[in-house]
């Protein structure tokens, strides 16, 4: 039997909150509720040096570069709306675990823009924070950024 694509997007979520909380210690981090229109991510609780951060997350069996880029945008948006100082776009890579139970979720992508990235990574953000900007994005493994 086919499952939907919500229940496979919520699995997917779920598995973001179990992994990172496995990952970073710490039990803040958790699914956010709808909130319609002015959607603030699906994930929040994260914190990088003292900056709140949310994370959207995206589960489909394949998508192109169009897609993509409209991922970005409303990754964008729904940090704005959520007032957080950075957002993560993470998108589940074929192959890779989406329940967050095996070492292999780590490997799924993790899409960030270079303003976030410095804001993350606190070396970057003392050398270089008003160069970085949401025009270029960077693509890692969701193990490296949970490092950051």
């Amino acid at each position: 039997m086919s499952r939907r694509p919500k229940d496979i997007g919520t699995e997917f979520e779920t598995g973001f909150v179990r992994y990172a909380i496995a990952a970073l210690g710490d039990d803040r981090i958790h699914r956010a509720p709808l909130h319609g229109r002015r959607d603030e991510g699906d994930i929040h609780g994260i914190y990088a040096h003292g900056m709140r951060g949310i994370a959207e997350c995206k589960a489909v069996k394949g998508f192109g570069p169009s897609l993509l880029r409209g991922w970005k945008s409303q990754t964008l948006d729904e940090r704005g709306n959520a007032d957080a100082d950075f957002a993560l776009l993470v998108v589940h890579v074929r192959g890779c675990d989406a329940t967050g139970r095996s070492a292999s979720f780590g490997r799924n992508a993790c899409y960030v823009t270079l303003r976030d990235l410095a804001r993350i990574d606190l070396a970057m953000e003392e050398r270089h924070a008003s160069a970085f900007h949401d025009e270029v994005w960077v693509r890692v493994d969701l193990d490296d950024a949970l490092r950051m």
